[in-house]
């Protein structure tokens, strides 16, 4: 509480600062974004991970508003933490300072908070911020912030309604105590499904997903990638799967066939992509979905499988767009084609490349593997023949990461130069956590 408090003050104190002071504006948002990682990993540190409930519950009196962390919560908000110190980095001006801080208060504010219209509140604001980053003139694009609106607000507008509804019968739509909510099973689940499809996204409301990443910075990406993907997750195991239980069994085959269809389009449209920015995205498409089928099977290991890799996924991907957004500061194209032989011009920067690609296919020793283990350990226990589909798929994986790889790195040298030791120290972070996170013992 006192966090997202402060962030929000500091924000809206940079509304006074001229763009003239924007470099030394960027050393104090850097600090002010490392308080709250130090802050979350004190909780970390202090957090009883021997049980699965809700801890640091705070009520706030007669509003019904509460907050509360659990695992997976904790989890994505040291994610989120780690990720804004690193897009504080890559920031130029003072808007884009207010921005992402304000940014990270929603974000913040929506993985610990257990009210349902709350979290939809704060879910559909950072639509605002997101609009502004993705549309911004000379470098956005309008189009794809127009389609990020019109996907969202679709789902958002079949929500609201049974959100209203629920809060007349019930009372509230805190989750704590939402107990007449299993009266509207159906309706609720139908609309939380169409809003998080969106937000996750699934097949056929993922198209918004790769506009969004070309015309985004290479800080919108990484965060976009990083945390924003991973609210529609956190909405799944807080609010879906206890509040409507039934209705997530009854839609299952649905979902299951979502999800298979979105991961075979999205590795098979990889494959076609000549944007690197696109490629990254398509993964995230087919990794998110993978996400999604280990969540709704709710066997044993579901939630922990799942989790590990939002986790997983979240330092891998943004590292993937740091590396394309450093070849796109140097050679000003993302492109495919006009990229030959960095190999032999940027070696360290293809080294980088290279383990966050294998990382990207789920290689052992990194997290990815262990994540999509336990995801597949998750679909077998309920479905065999769909587990085994996705086992085979896996090999679509490996071939647009290696594709990419080799169009980049081999060929004739005619790359710039390779990259800075500000740059190396901005990707370090997430390099130490994937190595951390995949040779640990669990």
């Amino acid at each position: 509480m006192f966090i997202t408090l402060f962030l929000l003050t500091f924000a809206l104190s940079l509304i006074l600062i001229p763009e003239s002071q924007a470099y030394v504006v960027r050393t104090w948002a850097f600090i002010a974004t490392l308080l709250p990682m130090w802050a979350l990993t004190w909780c970390w540190w202090t957090f009883d991970a021997s049980g699965h409930g809700l801890q640091m519950v705070v009520i706030l009196g007669r509003s019904h508003l509460a907050f509360g962390i659990d695992a997976v919560a904790l989890s994505l908000m040291l994610l989120t933490t780690i990720l804004f110190p690193i897009c504080m980095m890559l920031l130029r001006s003072v808007a884009g300072f207010m921005t992402f801080i304000l940014l990270e208060v929603l974000i913040l504010g929506a993985l610990c908070i257990l009210d349902l219209l709350g979290f939809y509140i704060l879910f559909e604001a950072s639509l605002i911020l997101l609009f502004l980053l993705i549309g911004r003139a000379p470098y956005g694009s309008l189009d794809a912030a127009y389609k990020i609106v019109l996907y969202t607000m679709v789902g958002s507008l079949v929500l609201l309604p049974t959100l209203f509804m629920i809060y007349s019968e019930c009372g509230t739509t805190n989750v704590l105590y939402m107990t007449c909510a299993s009266n509207y099973q159906t309706v609720l689940g139908w609309g939380l499904l169409a809003v998080l499809a969106v937000k996750i996204p699934l097949m056929p409301v993922h198209l918004w997903l790769p506009e969004a990443h070309v015309a985004a910075p290479t800080a919108g990406s990484v965060l976009l990638a990083g945390v924003l993907l991973k609210l529609g997750g956190i909405g799944f195991l807080r609010f879906m799967l206890p509040v409507v239980p039934e209705f997530c069994v009854s839609v299952f085959p649905l979902v299951s066939t979502l999800c298979l269809i979105s991961f075979l389009f999205s590795t098979l449209s990889t494959l076609r992509q000549i944007d690197l920015k696109k490629i990254v995205a398509y993964s995230s498409i087919a990794h998110m979905s993978l996400v999604t089928l280990a969540i709704f099977s709710q066997s044993e290991f579901s939630a922990y499988s799942s989790s590990f890799l939002m986790i997983a996924h979240g330092l891998v991907s943004p590292a993937l767009f740091l590396i394309v957004g450093i070849l796109y500061d140097r050679a000003h194209t993302k492109y495919i084609l006009y990229f030959s032989g960095l190999g032999a011009s940027m070696p360290i920067a293809c080294t980088l490349f290279f383990l966050f690609t294998l990382g990207n296919l789920a290689f052992p020793l990194f997290p990815n593997f262990i994540a999509e283990v336990l995801c597949l350990v998750s679909i077998f226990a309920v479905h065999e023949l769909l587990a085994y589909v996705f086992c085979v798929c896996q090999v679509l994986a490996a071939a647009y990461g290696f594709w990419a790889f080799n169009r980049v790195a081999h060929g004739i040298a005619r790359g710039p130069s390779d990259i800075s030791r500000t740059e190396f120290h901005t990707i370090l972070p997430l390099l130490i956590g994937v190595l951390w996170l995949g040779t640990k013992p669990m």
